[in-house]
């Protein structure tokens, strides 16, 4: 019974985790989203300075995001 609990605990962790990296990601999306808006319909160098600061925050967070997902994915699976 107690094997069966710790198996469905880690499975359990494992879809937080995943559930997690998707958050990140949809973060990201929308920042790449505002970015391209700002881009587009907001013509000035600050807006196009601004809309680039957007960007590379959304492609931050999808690396940090995928990072953190192996090394917490990695930590699950050694335990």
């Amino acid at each position: 019974m107690r094997d069966r609990r710790h198996y469905f605990a880690r499975i359990r962790t494992q879809m937080a985790n995943e559930r997690t990296l998707m958050s990140y990601y949809r973060g990201a999306l929308a920042l790449v989203g505002i970015s391209a808006f700002i881009f587009k319909f907001l013509v000035s160098w600050l807006f196009t300075a601004l809309s680039l600061v957007f960007l590379t925050l959304g492609i931050a967070m999808a690396v940090y995001g995928t990072i953190r997902y192996f090394r917490f994915k990695k930590k699950i699976l050694r335990k």
